[in-house]
């Protein structure tokens, strides 16, 4: 897969079921900064104010399971990166559009670990 990565080079997904009470306990806990422009109604998007171009999604889900997090690649172009994945074997999910331009799509590794590429909208 090329790195030609945008704003962010690495975005991790953590679930939560109360998105709110999440989001300002990863922000005042852990002094993490807001990127409110990535705000949907199920994500929430901070970065370190230290660690350049990587961020953590909280995602509201019904349920969560400890260890289920979704780490995600973050590209200029999704299609050319799940191409690229695909010609080198590997079986690329659909590219799904989950609101407010943001493009996903997940694979897994040889060991079942579900990873993630994303395109976001383009301002």
């Amino acid at each position: 897969m090329k790195n030609t990565f945008g704003e962010y080079s690495f975005v991790t997904k953590l679930d939560v079921t109360n998105l709110e009470a999440s989001a300002e306990w990863y922000k005042s806990k852990l002094g993490l900064v807001p990127q409110e422009k990535y705000d949907t109604p199920s994500w929430r998007q901070f970065s370190f104010p230290d660690i350049p171009r990587f961020a953590i999604g909280l995602n509201l889900s019904n349920s969560v399971e400890p260890g289920n997090t979704v780490n995600t690649f973050v590209v200029n172009d999704i299609v050319t990166a799940r191409q690229s994945l695909t010609e080198k074997g590997v079986e690329v999910g659909p590219i799904t559009d989950v609101g407010h331009g943001v493009q996903l799509s997940t694979f897994k590794d040889i060991d079942g670990n579900l990873l993630g590429i994303r395109q976001n909208p383009q301002y």
